[in-house]
């Protein structure tokens, strides 16, 4: 049961989503890739908004 506990917590926990969608965010502003861009603020948005942070 403690596994199961671990692992939820290592994938509910913002430390890795939040910083993998920053990068992605400066990364393809940095590439001229708008879409790309406002796509993952976006996706930054709806999981700060989600509660999950």
């Amino acid at each position: 049961m403690r596994e199961v506990t671990a692992v939820r917590r290592g994938l509910t926990d913002p430390f890795l989503p939040v910083p993998a969608l920053a990068l992605l965010a400066v990364a393809s502003a940095a590439a001229d890739a708008a879409v790309l861009c406002w796509a993952s603020v976006g996706a930054l948005a709806g999981y700060a908004l989600s509660g999950s942070v």
